[in-house]
Parts: structure tokens; sequence; C-alpha cells
């Protein structure tokens, strides 16, 4: 009897993780990586940017995924920050490039990751990527820059370029774009309307955060000069803070993030017909506002972004339209904008996936920006609900 209770016993284990194990097809580790003013495991005293006061990185390590979560610039550019992904991962310094950081007016290298994410990182040893809002913009810089590399840095054939501007690169399995502004977001333009020296006021606002030694949000923007030196005086620190070419450049999140900024980028890239592209929408712009898109109230953290959102159309010359497809959002991004670049071909996801276009996910309805990476639980969903998102979405990449 004992026996037969062990075998029945043995055989529920069976059908239980046997599809899983039949379905993963590939062991590529994730690496999640987080969007503008995001932050690493480091920051805010373990309050975790994927997860909130929970831990996603441990909770899906736990069910024998291997993650890892990035810590890139929480305002720099994508291309500053797809440099810096690329640096932490395989723990490396991160190179700019000399031609990329004369025209900018910043340093050439960055911050130097002695202790490296996946430092086998090649074309026998592929990553997924999983990025939320600003996160998806980054990595498909990356991917760019892997595949063909810099021809403007090439040319300059300076002895110790990188080995990220040589391209030829064939190392990601998949992607995934979560709440991400493909084609931009028209908040920006917002807040262009009212805030016309934005720019400034997050210079200003990185420049105070990093005058302490350790501060407790770690922006990484030492190349622009906005770091504190040991001994560098606090009229030395701002003197030099004035002066950084940073209070008037492209090279920044504020650009990639419009519409204007991210059709610029669209224009360049492709979709590799090696790689499989997934993306999730989410919108809550008729939640807390259930009357009219542009309704402003304070029930929700983002009910007045998501209003403004909801209101603002653009016909300008020199501009993206911004017509009634872009008024639906999740309270930072517009929702007709997370989905694909407008220019790639995008299918909606059913059952299959399909290699070298964008496999939509779908719409999660009523899940605002910070829902959907369980930031703030106690005002959206609920965390055991988002990690069930991410627990199921890597089975699909492992099943790839």
């Amino acid at each position: 009897m004992f026996f037969i209770k062990r075998f029945i016993t043995y055989f529920a284990f069976l059908l239980c993780f046997l599809p899983h194990i039949i379905q993963a097809k590939n062991s590529d580790p994730v690496v999640l990586v987080h969007g503008f003013t995001g932050w690493g495991r480091n920051d805010l005293n373990g309050f975790y940017y994927w997860g909130g006061f929970n831990d996603l990185q441990e909770d899906l390590k736990s069910q024998g995924n291997v993650v890892f979560t990035a810590s890139v610039g929480g305002l720099s550019s994508n291309y500053d920050r797809a440099v810096e992904l690329y640096a932490q991962i395989k723990g490396t310094c991160a190179d700019y490039g000399e031609a990329h950081a004369k025209k900018y007016g910043h340093a050439r290298f960055g911050r130097c990751y002695p202790k490296s994410l996946y430092s086998q990182w090649d074309d026998t040893h592929k990553l997924h990527f999983v990025g939320h809002s600003q996160g998806g913009q980054t990595i498909r810089s990356l991917i760019k820059l892997l595949k063909e590399g810099s021809a403007v840095e090439i040319n300059l054939n300076y002895s110790d370029m990188s080995d990220l501007f040589k391209g030829n690169k064939n190392w990601v399995t998949s992607i995934t774009t979560i709440a991400t502004p493909n084609n931009g977001t028209s908040l920006t333009n917002i807040v262009d309307a009212f805030l016309p020296t934005a720019q400034a006021l997050l210079t200003t606002f990185s420049a105070f955060v990093n005058v302490q030694k350790n501060p407790l949000l770690d922006l990484k923007l030492e190349h622009w000069g906005i770091a504190r030196e040991k001994k560098e005086s606090l009229k030395d620190y701002f003197n030099k803070i004035f002066n950084s070419a940073v209070w008037n450049t492209k090279d920044m999140s504020k650009w990639d993030l419009s519409p204007e900024g991210a059709k610029e980028f669209n224009d360049s890239e492709k979709t590799y017909q090696d790689i499989y592209y997934f993306s999730m929408s989410t919108h809550s712009t008729f939640i807390t506002n259930p009357f009219n898109s542009c309704k402003l109230s304070l029930l929700s953290i983002l009910d007045f972004p998501s209003g403004a959102i909801g209101c603002f159309t653009q016909r300008e010359n020199g501009k993206v339209t911004i017509d009634s497809k872009w008024l639906a959002n999740d309270g930072i991004v517009n929702t007709y904008s997370m989905a694909a670049p407008f220019q790639s071909i995008k299918k909606e996801y059913h059952d299959s996936a399909v290699i070298g276009v964008w496999n939509h996910l779908g719409t999660k309805e009523g899940w605002n920006h910070l829902d959907i990476i369980g930031a703030v639980p106690v005002l959206g969903k609920s965390y055991w609900s988002v990690k069930d998102i991410y627990m199921q979405h890597l089975e699909l990449l492992h099943s790839l």
C-alpha cells in the first residue's frame, strides 16, 4: 500500500509539471529593464521597481526561472541607457562612443560594472528582455546596436572602441515591451505646453538628487557631470551642473519619449527576423473617470495626467498628428502607441507566436501604468495578479 501511495504521488507530480517540462524549449535568462525615472534593486531602501513592497524578480526565480534586474539611467536617452545595459550585463565600463560623446557634449565613459549580470552573453548564450515603459524603447535601441553597431564610431577607427559598436551580434531570443511608448507619449507634448523649461526642471531635480555622495535614488548621470565627487564643494558641484550640456540636448529621455523623438528612431529601425517581439498594452482612462476621457480628478495618483492625455490633440507642422486615436491611455502612455511601432507588422497573439513580427498580447483593461509592475499595490491591482501575468509570460518565452 505504501508503494502504491508513493506511485500515485509521483504520478500526480508528473501530471502537474510534465507539461511545463515538455513546453520548455529554451532556458535563456530574462533581463527586466525599468522605465523613465526607474531604479535598481539597491535604491529606495528595498522598495522594488518590479513588485513594490514585493520582490517580483525573486518570486520569478523561485519558480525555476533565471531572472536579472537591470538598472540604467533614470532620465537618460535610450542610446545611453542601451550602452549602460550592455555594460552591466557583460561586466564592463559604459562606453558611449567617442563620436556620440563629442556630438552631445558629455563624457565618453560612464559607470563601470565589475560584477556582470551575465558575462557569458553571446550568440550561444542568448537572453530574453522584458521592458516596462521606456525600458521597452531601451531594449530596442540595444538590439539595433547589437545587430548593426555604430558606423560613426567604426569610421573613427580608434583602438579601444567598445565591442558593442562592431555589431553582428545575434544575442537576443525575444523582447517584450509592456506599456511602452513605442510611438511616444503625448504627455511629453503636454508638459512642453505648460512647462517649457521641463528639461531644466529635470536637470535641477537630478542635481539635487545626486548632491549626496550616496543618493537614495541613483540616476546614473555622472557622464553629464551630475554626480558630486567625494571632496567636491557644493559651490563647485553646482557650477559644474550649470555648465553642463544637459540643459538643452536631445540626448535625454524627454526627446526619446516624445512622439517626434520616437518617430525619428522608428524611421531608422527595423524588425529583425530572428527575434520574437511581444507587446502588452494597458488602458485605464475610463476607470476612475467614467464620464469622459478628459475629466480631471484626484481619485488616483495617475488621474491628472490621464485626464490631460485624454484631452490633448495636436495638428502642427513638423510634429506628429495627435488625434482621437491617441486619447485612451494608462495615465502615462497612450494605449494606441503601445502595441508596436507604427511601421512594423503586428498581429494579435493567439496560442502561437510568429518570429520577426510584433505579437500583441492584448490590452489589460483597467490596468494603469503602475499597476502592471505592481509598484503601487494599495492603489492598484493585487500583486498576485501581477505575478501571475509575468509567470505566464515567462512560460511562453521559454516555450519558443
